[in-house]
């Protein structure tokens, strides 16, 4: 029996975020790191495999609660710069950026493990490790936003030669492709997220996940319709009456990958990441797990509205 619950994969980052009207950080990120500690703090067993280095302490302090035995030993982490626009739109600069992840760079023991989330910032995972894991018959969820997403440095899309392979290897190799509406607009570009669901289904993904901001989400099973479910309400606790939306599409796609671990049931899975992300983000604080909820705390919101 595995120790692990679920496997998260991606580099965690040292990420300095800028707003239109102030600076935060540097502090921990990286939606390996937002997604390992809201899965932790909901009750999951987290393995997590990253790069990571001495000028990131919070990588172990903050992920405490997290199992770091897949950490691997670099000079530095990666770093990066996150700077949000006037119109809510955002970009990413890397100033260092650590090794890709190769699939021996997994535990042994990990392997034991049946579900695997991989969730990169930039193009750090390698495409065998995903055809690896998924030629041994695990459960593998594969966050786009990394592979030419909101967080990737370059952004390869379809209409490029490498990012079409790197598109079509990935959905011929999951069960689950999970994406926001902003990912697919680099990724997939000119398309609605229901043109965008439809490539990904012919190119192979045979469940299809996308977050589509204050209009909630949507899923896709094979070629069917897609299905839409509503946000959950959240309520601020700011000062301000504000939100504060940094890592709320990790927070949606850890609520996600917890629940489809227990029950593989992926409407539910999607009103519990939708649940999730919105407890998440009435806090601020960044990638702390003090700003995480618990599972009751998650599940009396899904229940409530689900009632």
């Amino acid at each position: 029996m595995s120790r692990v619950d679920i496997v998260v994969i991606g580099n965690i980052i040292k990420e300095t975020i800028q707003f239109q009207n102030r600076t935060i950080g540097p502090v921990l990120g990286s939606p390996a790191a937002y997604s390992s500690l809201v899965m932790a703090k909901i009750g999951k067993k987290i393995g997590l495999v990253s790069y990571y280095g001495d000028d990131m302490p919070e990588a172990v302090s903050e992920l405490s609660i997290v199992d770091r035995s897949g950490f691997i030993k670099h000079p530095f982490t990666t770093r990066n710069l996150l700077v949000y626009e006037e119109d809510g739109s955002k970009y990413v600069e890397y100033q260092a950026k650590a090794p890709v992840i190769h699939f021996n760079d997994i535990p042994k023991d990990y392997l034991d493990c049946r579900f695997f989330y991989v969730c990169p910032m930039d193009y750090e995972i390698d495409l065998d490790l995903v055809e690896k894991l998924h030629a041994m018959g695990k459960v593998v969820v594969v966050d786009l936003g990394g592979f030419g997403g909101a967080t990737s440095d370059i952004r390869y899309s379809i209409n490029d030669a490498t990012g079409k392979e790197v598109i079509s290897r990935l959905c011929k190799n999951c069960t689950i492709i999970k994406a926001s509406a902003e990912d697919l607009q680099s990724i997939i570009p000119g398309k609605t997220a229901e043109e965008a669901a439809d490539y990904l289904s012919s190119q192979g993904a045979t469940q299809i996940v996308i977050t589509l901001g204050s209009k909630g989400a949507l899923y896709q099973i094979g070629t069917a319709a897609p299905v839409y479910t509503p946000v959950f309400p959240a309520v601020s606790t700011l000062p301000d009456g504000t939100f504060d939306f940094t890592g709320a599409g990790d927070s949606f796609g850890a609520g996600f990958m917890a629940y489809y671990q227990e029950k593989q049931d992926i409407d539910a899975a999607v009103h519990f990441g939708s649940s999730t992300a919105s407890l998440v983000i009435e806090k601020t604080g960044g990638c702390v797990a003090k700003r995480m909820p618990t599972k009751k705390q998650v599940f009396d919101r899904f229940l409530g509205a689900k009632v």
